[in-house]
């Protein structure tokens, strides 16, 4: 599976095993959520691992979370100096991510058909959330929250096609 259509730069990669360095593992987004405590550390690796960016450097999608913060205070969980997005906001800020990603000339069709598949998922997590009786306001975790990456990542930890590069 090929993210980018440029040609990559060579890597050289070890296969992960039980002699390996390190402890690979597997966090959902929900447990990253789960363990927000209000420190930059947490929430760094809560942030990338739903917008693949660091949230120290500044990006259109922290500029428009920003944004969806002060127009949907009710839809802003404050944690610390950072908040976690809920509901419309939420919903608003990772639809816009992977249509960017879905528009995007750098990206390989493969990676923009997930990405469409992506947006479809969480559009019918959130329409669901919200015509229920009594609404429900999913966060960014969990409407980010993807199983098949849960499930596959796991098992090619368990093959050993993790690699440390």
């Amino acid at each position: 599976m090929k993210l980018f259509k440029s040609k990559p730069q060579a890597i050289v990669a070890i296969k992960a095993d039980a002699n390996s360095d390190g402890n690979l593992r597997f966090v959902s987004t929900k447990l990253l959520e789960s363990e927000l405590d209000g420190s930059e550390s947490k929430f760094e690796d809560y942030f990338f691992s739903i917008y693949r960016y660091s949230y120290k450097h500044g990006s259109a999608v922290k500029a428009l979370r920003e944004q969806l913060c002060n127009e949907h205070p009710t839809n802003v969980i404050r944690v610390g100096n950072y908040f976690v997005l809920d509901g419309e906001a939420a919903y608003l800020s990772l639809s816009s991510y992977y249509k960017a990603l879905i528009e995007a000339s750098d990206i390989s069709e493969e990676f923009k058909e997930y990405f469409e598949e992506r947006l479809a998922d969480i559009t019918k997590k959130h329409n669901r959330s919200q015509s229920l009786p009594i609404p429900i306001n999913l966060t960014e975790g969990q409407l980010s929250y993807d199983s098949r990456v849960e499930l596959l990542t796991t098992i090619a930890l368990n093959y050993g096609q993790v690699v440390a590069v």
